[in-house]
């Protein structure tokens, strides 16, 4: 697995670690005093329990986009709730700097990192679905280069027939080849998932013109590499 491959694993450990680590203390903080104050402790309570359900449904597995927009709004929201404890007052409650110690630190510290892992994460899925060429492959054919309407074509055609989803990337490119015994063109289809899971490719040895739903079924059910 390479360094690209890597990214969003990472991504979505940190972001969970970072979430995690934002709801502990909120949850000390709840437990060491402020569970006593009106309004506020059971927030602080609430900001805990939504921060460990999130980073257990990050840790768990490919994130959907709703799950990483809440991730983002409980982070938010403490952030929002610290900024304004420190200046006009949350509920008749009201903060001073950097106080308690070092618990008001850590939580800036916590949140600001979930945002900023979920901002790099959407960059790093386009990253990852862009396709890395296989070494000793051939070129790809001058003009037949993606996107095209019968590559898009096609690319939903393999969607359809695998159902996948929108976090596995499906690369579908003609190439030519001169290779003693190869037909001047050839497809290739690439499936992706963007976690880093395995990549599966098929090689169908004919141009994506002459290629039919038949032939794709065939191919990516009963000769899946």
């Amino acid at each position: 697995m390479n360094g690209r491959r890597l990214l969003l694993p990472a991504l979505r450990w940190a972001t969970a670690g970072s979430l995690a680590a934002g709801g502990y203390v909120h949850a000390l903080l709840y437990v060491h005093g402020y569970r006593f104050v009106p309004v506020i402790g059971p927030l602080f309570l609430l900001q805990a329990s939504a921060a460990f359900a999130l980073a257990a449904l990050l840790a768990a597995g490919t994130p959907p986009l709703p799950v990483r927009a809440a991730a983002a709004g409980v982070a938010l929201g403490a952030l929002g709730g610290f900024a304004a404890s420190r200046t006009v007052g949350v509920f008749g409650f009201s903060e001073h700097g950097l106080q308690p110690a070092p618990e008001a630190a850590l939580s800036l510290l916590a949140e600001t990192g979930t945002l900023l892992f979920l901002a790099a994460w959407q960059p790093a899925l386009a990253a990852n679905s862009r396709p890395e060429a296989p070494p000793g492959r051939p070129e790809p054919r001058p003009g037949s280069a993606w996107p095209s309407p019968r590559l898009r074509e096609l690319r939903d055609t393999v969607r359809v027939l695998l159902g996948l989803d929108d976090d596995t990337a499906v690369v579908i490119r003609q190439l030519r080849c001169d290779a003693p015994g190869c037909p001047p063109l050839e497809t290739v289809v690439e499936v992706m998932p963007m976690e880093g899971g395995e990549t599966h490719r098929w090689t169908l040895h004919r141009a994506a013109d002459r290629i039919t739903e038949p032939d794709l079924r065939t191919a990516l059910l009963h000769r899946r590499q």
